[in-house]
């Protein structure tokens, strides 16, 4: 039986997805990195859009994380490594579209904290490279890539966070490659839930809001279930969206408006919340990058344009998360929820092989 896209989509915009449903076939987008926060996110959503058969690649495919998408409605879990290339050849075979996740955390070590350039970039590479040998078969129609937001002020954009810079090297090996017809780029500002991190000093509690930006500096944010939300549509408007790339954000807030927003919501908060911005200093030596980061917000920013995204997203019948939402659910107990009753004993799908390329 076919499925129709819960999105209406006018006859212009008839994309060769619409076509596969047509032949009683679900398109299969993979997911890489599927487990993490981005990636669960953009599960979630192709799952629930129905229209799509979902390839979401782990390296622990027993782990919770994973577990907990596999009972999700037409979610395969494979094995896949971004730094094993013979590996994303079996777990993109075949397949109609990608989203490529790349990241620069490996692992947290002194005088370097836990971000490293060349790791990611080796991921990028890896993962293009592929995508570019798919492509030259013909199978592979819509690869979708998670960057980071360019700045609002190009002119302020030196010194940029290596994080920042290895997605955007990634970005123009895309590029180089001759895949832009059939890329799109999504670029995430930071997320709502950096705000309740591991870190000691940056979790909201009911009388102080951290950031590590100054308190009057304005911080451009989104909700990592955003990210899923666009990919989402991404997928279901190939035409719209091949080719383009999308600085995305939900909220623009300085760190005082924020904190006056968690007080006004949070029926437990103090009387008087206060922002408080984490040390510089004390950032250098915890993790130097995230520094740099902070840095750069304040002087170049992030440059999404709320206005045209909010018009956007009206016309795709996107909601987006605004900060209040998430803080309301941060108030209730529900930013971490709880994971469902999981079937222990599921079988992962096995995968085609690669077809042979000719000399």
């Amino acid at each position: 039986m076919s499925v129709s896209p819960r999105v209406d989509l006018s006859h212009s915009d008839l994309s060769s997805y619409e076509e596969l449903n047509q032949k009683n076939s679900r398109p299969v987008i993979a997911v890489t990195m599927a487990s993490s926060r981005q990636g669960s996110s953009v599960v979630r959503h192709l799952s629930q859009s129905g229209v799509f058969q979902i390839r979401a690649i782990t390296r622990s495919p027993y782990s919770k994380r994973a577990k907990v998408l596999a009972n999700l409605p037409n979610v395969e879990i494979v094995q896949g490594d971004l730094l094993e290339p013979e590996s994303l050849k079996r777990v993109f075979s075949g397949v109609y579209g990608i989203f490529g996740n790349t990241t620069p955390t490996k692992g947290w070590k002194l005088g370097r904290g836990s971000m490293v350039r060349e790791y990611e970039i080796e991921q990028g590479r890896n993962l293009v490279d592929v995508v570019k040998q798919l492509a030259g078969l013909g199978t592979l129609k819509h690869f979708v890539f998670s960057s980071v937001c360019k700045p609002k002020d190009p002119l302020k954009n030196e010194p940029a966070p290596g994080h920042f810079t290895s997605k955007w090297n990634i970005e123009e090996y895309i590029l180089i490659n001759g895949l832009k017809k059939l890329s799109t780029i999504l670029r995430p500002v930071s997320y709502f839930e950096n705000f309740d991190s591991d870190l000691p000093g940056v979790q909201i509690s009911e009388s102080i809001f951290p950031g590590v930006v100054h308190k009057d500096k304005v911080w451009q944010t989104i909700a990592v279930d955003d990210v899923g939300l666009w990919t989402r549509a991404v997928f279901e408007h190939p035409k719209r969206f091949w080719g383009e790339s999308m600085n995305i954000a939900g909220e623009e807030m300085t760190g005082q408006e924020m904190a006056a927003l968690w007080q006004k919501i949070n029926p437990n908060a103090s009387p008087s919340v206060r922002y408080s911005m984490i040390p510089r200093n004390l950032m250098n030596f915890i993790e130097h990058d995230i520094a740099l980061m902070a840095s750069w917000i304040e002087r170049a920013g992030y440059g999404a344009d709320l206005k045209a995204l909010k018009v956007l997203a009206n016309e795709l019948d996107i909601t987006m998360t605004p900060l209040s939402s998430w803080l309301k659910g941060k108030a209730s107990g529900k930013t971490k929820k709880r994971l469902p009753n999981i079937d222990l004993q599921r079988r992962f799908a096995p995968l085609p092989s690669l077809p042979k390329q000719g000399n």
